[in-house]
């Protein structure tokens, strides 16, 4: 509920207090005690209404300004009424409506989305993945049973290309509106590896040019899952192992890359790009490129195949195809990708 809305409903709220408590007590002073509290909180509350019952307090009709009072409380009684009616009615209409129109927008803003990225489960791993997507400039499509925490994401990120679906993602109607045929990848992020092994499976079955990241809890199954069609298959809790072993033993490597990530403004990070058949990059040299003099990007390695050349020199030879990977902001590797295209 916004501040104006919330603020109106107070408004009509106390000004419905004031007319019936004041009316009441009206009454109770005219009738100088012969009638009761709650006879003249009645009698305030059928005029207000306008329910028509008449007169219900004994002898009022004999009393001149009893009924001036009685017209004036009607002015006053109804027009608040109205107003405070009006006020709850404007409130669900279009509270609904904004319902309404908010999936309209969001089943629309999904419709729209391809080349994208699909995340299933936004808990503590997921929630980090949708972050990073979006803050790299990513298309994301999240996936929950809790709508709160979808809701939150959105929230957090009110530019980003990013919608969500609200449901079981194991189940096929779900998948279906995820529009899997268009995703580029995939996170099954899910509590249960049971869960993750049938989303794999069924995210093969519907695109099988899909690259598919599965989260494991348990490391014996990281097999079956790759089995099972995932490209890649990570352990939150082996990754923390490598993470201690890491902060023992280099600390300044694991705070540069900490960073990186973290600072906002510069927003580098090491992404790749891929020079395939009939890029104008392919068959040149690095030194030719001038990657670093026209994009501020450093070249880190080259992988063609399952070959990696690491720190690659000026005479390196692009040979399509092959996956560059490079240092430099979002910004930055989008121009390179435009060129690589």
């Amino acid at each position: 509920m916004d501040s104006s809305f919330r603020n109106r409903l107070v408004v009509g709220l106390v000004a419905m207090t004031v007319v019936i408590l004041g009316g009441a007590t009206g009454y109770w002073l005219l009738g100088d005690g012969r009638w009761g509290w709650f006879d003249c909180l009645y009698m305030t509350v059928i005029t207000v209404t306008t329910v028509g019952y008449g007169e219900t307090l004994p002898g009022i009709d004999e009393m001149s300004s009893a009924r001036t009072f009685t017209m004036v409380l009607l002015v006053f009684g109804t027009g608040t009424l109205v107003y405070f009616a009006s006020t709850i009615t404007a409130f669900i209409v279009e509270g609904e409506l904004k319902h309404v129109l908010a999936a309209q927008r969001l089943r629309k803003r999904i419709d729209r989305m391809k080349d994208h990225f699909v995340v299933c489960g936004v808990g503590t791993t997921g929630r980090h993945i949708v972050k990073e997507l979006v803050a790299t400039g990513r298309p994301v499509l999240a996936v929950d049973l809790d709508e709160g925490r979808l809701k939150e994401l959105l929230a957090d990120h009110p530019r980003a290309e990013l919608a969500y679906v609200v449901g079981d993602a194991t189940t096929d109607e779900v998948l279906e509106q995820c529009h899997l045929d268009d995703a580029r990848g995939l996170a099954a992020a899910l509590a249960s590896d049971k869960d993750n092994l049938f989303l794999v499976v069924a995210t093969r079955q519907m695109n099988p040019r899909c690259r598919i990241i599965a989260r494991v809890a348990e490391v014996d199954h990281a097999e079956r899952l790759r089995r099972a069609g995932a490209d890649s298959v990570v352990s939150p809790n082996f990754i923390g192992g490598m993470r201690i072993v890491s902060e023992l033993v280099r600390p300044s490597v694991v705070r540069f890359l900490d960073q990186m990530l973290r600072d906002k403004e510069a927003a580098m990070r090491i992404e790749e790009v891929t020079v395939g058949d009939g890029s104008p990059l392919a068959g040149k040299r690095l030194g030719e490129l001038e990657i670093h003099r026209r994009f501020g990007m450093n070249v880190l390695a080259v992988k063609r195949g399952e070959a990696w050349t690491y720190n690659p020199g000026a005479e390196h030879v692009l040979e399509a195809p092959t996956v560059v990977v490079v240092l430099g902001t979002t910004e930055q590797v989008k121009e390179l990708r435009v060129a690589a295209t």
